[in-house]
Order: C-alpha cells, then sequence, then structure tokens
C-alpha cells in the first residue's frame, strides 16, 4: 500500500542505537511510534538497541488508514525486524494492544 498523505511531525518511527541486543517496539491500532517512545527510551538507557516502525497508515490521514491492512502492518514489522537482525545478535518484539499481536509472527 503506498500512502497519499505526509507523516505528521512527531508520528514518524524512532530508532536508538546500543548494545547487541535488539528490542523492536510495535504501537497499536491508530497509535504511533511517539505512543511507545517512552518506553524506547527507557530501554535505550539500560543500553538496548530500539526501534519502533510506524505501521502503513498510522499517523498520516484516516484516508491512509482506511487503505491499509493487517498484512502491511506485518510487513512493517517484518521489516523493522530484519533490520534490527542486521546489527543485533538478538531481537525480542513488544508491541503495545493490537501491536502486540505481530510479535509472534516476526522472524519465523
Amino acid at each position: 500500500m503506498k500512502e497519499t498523505y505526509p507523516v505528521i511531525k512527531g508520528a514518524e518511527a524512532f530508532y536508538k542505537e546500543g548494545n547487541d541486543i535488539g528490542i523492536l517496539i510495535s504501537h497499536g491500532f491508530v497509535g504511533t511510534p511517539q505512543s511507545v517512545k517512552f518506553l524506547g527510551e527507557k530501554l535505550a538507557e539500560y543500553g538496548y538497541t530500539v526501534y519502533a516502525p510506524r505501521l502503513k497508515g498510522h499517523g498520516t490521514h484516516y484516508k491512509d488508514l482506511e487503505r491499509a491492512t493487517y498484512q502491511d502492518w506485518f510487513a512493517d514489522v517484518e521489516a523493522g525486524y530484519n533490520y534490527l537482525k542486521e546489527q543485533c545478535s538478538a531481537v525480542f518484539v513488544v508491541g503495545q494492544s493490537m501491536g502486540g499481536n505481530f510479535g509472534p509472527l516476526a522472524g519465523r
């Protein structure tokens, strides 16, 4: 799915480089990475490498969200997992609300 609208300032993905343990954080439905940033920043303080992707259709305009599918969101989480896996020896996946459903599927 190609998004039509720009990402709202502050709703973009975030990344914090740390040690070789990666933690992927997935936000919930109609959320953005901003909603899990407090958790990511705290984990980064402990030295972990943290990445929170923005799921397609989120943080832009509701018309983008209407066209997004769970397959799009899974692909975003999978890409994030693979990104961390290139840099880290182990990757853990956590999620908020709907985002928690993607963890068991990432890296399968």
